[in-house]
């Protein structure tokens, strides 16, 4: 979530405009997020691990054909963003109600 919520803003190129992440593109934004996904690859199942990877792939693709954030394709990308958080929450939620604990021993979702 803290890879993927962060992209709505930054949507469609990724890039940082402060200066501080000079090397911050559309293709390490996703490189980290599909990282992300193996990390976590035992927690969400192999079926919602293929989803979220072929969700990124269009997201992507999307954004690489967005002209700025106003643009309709810029929309599209963010919908799929949403369609990965609901994802996540998904997980979450089955974790929490199979009382399923995180790495430092809580019943958190993570």
């Amino acid at each position: 979530m803290d890879q993927v919520v962060p992209m709505m803003g930054d949507a469609p190129k990724l890039k940082d405009d402060t200066g501080y992440f000079p090397k911050q593109s559309i293709d390490s934004e996703f490189y980290a997020l599909v990282e992300g996904f193996g990390m976590v690859r035992d927690k969400i199942g192999e079926d919602r691990y293929a989803k979220a990877i072929d969700i990124a792939a269009r997201m992507k693709a999307i954004f690489l054909e967005a002209e700025d954030e106003n643009d309709l394709k810029t929309m599209q990308g963010i919908y799929l963003i949403h369609e990965l958080t609901g994802l996540i929450d998904e997980v979450r939620a089955q974790r929490v109600a199979s009382k399923l604990k995180d790495d430092e021993g809580r019943v958190t979702g993570d």
